[in-house]
C-alpha cells in the first residue's frame, strides 16, 4: 500500500509488546498513514476485480450481446455501461473527503442520478435473457440467450472459480469493525463528533441517518453538509482510516495464507476473462 507511517504516539499502543495484555483473537498491526483513500489498496485486491476491470468485461459483454441479437436480425442500443464513480476502496470505511462532504453530504449523485439504461423491446429482451422461444427466424437461441453465450465466450478457457475474494472482503471489513482498536477509533470518533454536536457512535450511524438516506428525489441540506464535513474531520482527529485500515489489512493477509489455492484459480480465472474482453472488443471494432 501506498502508506506512510503515522506518529510513534499512535504506534505505541497498538505495536509494543508487553505493554498491554494481549487478546486471544489479537493480530500485531503496526498503523500505517493512509495517504489518500482514492489510492488504497488492500492485499484481497490483488485477486478482485477492480472497477476498471469490471467496465473493460461489461464493454466487452455489450459486445457479445450485441453482435448475438444481430445474428437473429435484432438490432438494439443497449447502452454504455456506467463508468465506476469511486476507486476500489474510496468509500470502504464511509466519507473522507472533505471537500465532497462540503457540497454534496452523504449523497452519492453518480448511482442515483445516473440515466437509465434503455428499455429494451420485447424480442430483444427474450433473445438477449432467453426467456423467449426457443427459436428466432428459424434459428436456435443459445443458452441463456446472447447474455449467457457470451458469459460463456468471455470464461472459455478459465478454470471454475467463484467469488471467494469478495466475500473475504466483506467478511473483513466486518470482522475489522469489531476490533477493539478499531473500536477505541470509532470512540475518539465519536468524542470528536459530540463536541461538533452530533451524535453517533460509528460512522455507519451517520451515513444510515435517516435524514441523509440518498435517492433520485434527495435535497442535500445544510444539516447533512454540516454533519458530514464533521464527520471527515474527526475521521482524521481519530485516525480512524489509517486503524481501521491497518487493522484490516492484517485479517485479509491471514485469510490469503488460509486460501491462497482458491484465491490464486480466481485470480486466473479473471485474468483470463480480461484476455478473452480484449480480444472481444477488438474483434467488435
Amino acid at each position: 500500500m501506498n502508506y506512510a507511517r503515522v506518529t510513534a504516539a499512535l504506534l505505541v499502543p497498538l505495536v509494543v509488546a508487553g505493554c498491554a495484555p494481549q487478546r486471544p483473537d489479537d493480530l500485531p498491526v503496526r498503523v500505517e498513514h493512509v495517504r489518500d483513500v482514492d489510492a488504497l489498496v488492500l492485499p484481497l485486491d490483488a485477486y478482485r476485480t477492480s472497477p476498471a476491470q469490471r467496465r473493460l468485461i461489461q464493454r466487452a459483454e455489450k459486445a457479445l450481446v450485441t453482435a448475438c441479437l444481430r445474428r437473429f436480425g435484432i438490432a438494439v442500443d443497449l447502452g454504455d455501461p456506467a463508468a465506476p464513480p469511486f476507486s476500489q476502496n474510496a468509500r470502504r470505511y464511509g466519507l473522507a473527503d472533505e471537500a465532497r462532504a462540503s457540497k454534496l453530504g452523504y449523497s452519492t449523485p453518480e448511482i442515483t442520478r445516473r440515466p437509465p439504461r434503455p428499455d429494451l423491446p420485447p424480442q430483444a429482451r427474450k433473445a438477449a435473457w432467453g426467456d423467449g422461444p426457443a427459436k428466432i427466424r428459424g434459428r436456435d437461441l443459445p443458452e441463456g440467450g446472447c447474455v449467457g453465450e457470451a458469459d460463456r465466450t468471455l470464461s472459455t478457457g478459465a478454470p471454475p472459480a467463484g467469488a471467494l475474494a469478495d466475500r473475504l472482503a466483506f467478511s473483513t471489513l466486518e470482522t475489522s469493525a469489531k476490533d477493539h482498536r478499531v473500536r477505541a477509533a470509532f470512540g475518539r470518533w465519536s468524542s470528536c463528533m459530540k463536541r461538533a454536536g452530533h451524535s453517533y457512535a460509528t460512522p455507519r450511524d451517520a451515513n444510515r441517518d435517516r435524514r441523509f438516506i440518498d435517492g433520485p428525489d434527495h435535497r442535500v441540506s445544510p444539516t447533512e453538509t454540516a454533519t458530514a464535513v464533521a464527520d471527515v474531520r474527526c475521521k482524521h482527529q481519530a485516525h480512524l482510516i489509517d486503524v481501521w485500515a491497518s487493522v484490516e489489512n492484517v485479517y485479509q493477509r491471514r485469510l490469503i495464507a488460509r486460501h491462497k489455492t482458491e484465491l490464486d484459480r480466481e485470480r486466473a480465472t479473471l485474468a483470463v476473462r480480461l484476455n478473452n474482453a480484449k480480444k472481444a472488443l477488438e474483434t467488435s471494432r
